[in-house]
């Protein structure tokens, strides 16, 4: 029995941005964040449909088989980034990532450099695959976070800068600004930036020269 082609929020804003009004939605399954998604940007979804919830598929149109990369993410802030990182983590879990809720309702929000190395050592030890960390606007999290071995942090404050992380540097932990940016950014945030992958064959050798540099034998 073949599967049923799947339509998750980030496919209707892939279509969007590629100028798509209409979405033939026949015989496919829709989670609620699409039909969110769809009102939001004035996308018109057409066709009788079934289902209204699936694990996220990748493709926009003909179905993929293949799914998204379902990973364990470890998430922190500090105060300031408090409010943002719940709406993140929420998001995380509608998206059906493992979270490691290192800023939960029984572990207070630490300092920021402090946030964003408790994330980091989850993703070095390799308790998590992914980081995230939260605070006012992403600079001090992001250094903090770089200072600890293998972590490749990048604060985006789009998604341009998001998929440019992931595949272009190989970043493991996302850092955002709570005091500049709101919840839906952040969502579309995130969503590139775990549903992106390194593009190895073409800027493995740039990474490479950061882990030479990360091990003292590189760099001026």
């Amino acid at each position: 029995m073949a599967e049923q082609r799947a339509i998750t929020e980030r496919e209707v804003r892939r279509a969007s941005r590629e100028g798509a009004k209409i979405i033939d939605i026949r015989g496919a399954i829709i989670t609620p964040g699409a039909r969110t998604a769809a009102r939001e940007l004035g996308i018109l979804l057409t066709g009788p449909d079934t289902m209204t919830t699936a694990p996220p598929r990748r493709a926009f149109g003909q179905f993929d088989p293949t799914p998204v990369h379902l990973a364990t993410v470890a998430i922190g802030c500090d105060s300031a980034g408090a409010r943002l990182k719940a709406d993140v983590t929420a998001r995380l879990y509608e998206m059906q990532h493992r979270v490691a809720d290192l800023a939960g309702p029984e572990r207070p929000p630490k300092d920021s450099p402090d946030a964003a190395a408790a994330v980091a050592r989850e993703v070095a030890d390799g308790h998590a695959e992914f980081g995230i960390v939260v605070d006012a606007t992403g600079v001090t999290a992001c250094i903090a976070a770089n200072k600890v071995r293998g972590i490749r942090a990048a604060v985006c404050h789009d998604v341009t800068s998001a998929a440019s992380a992931r595949e272009h540097a190989n970043a493991n932990v996302l850092v955002l600004a709570g005091g500049l940016i709101g919840p839906r950014l952040a969502a579309a945030i995130v969503e590139t930036f775990l549903g992106r992958e390194f593009a190895e064959a073409r800027y493995g050798e740039k990474v490479g020269k950061i882990s030479e540099m990360e091990r003292g034998n590189g760099g001026p």
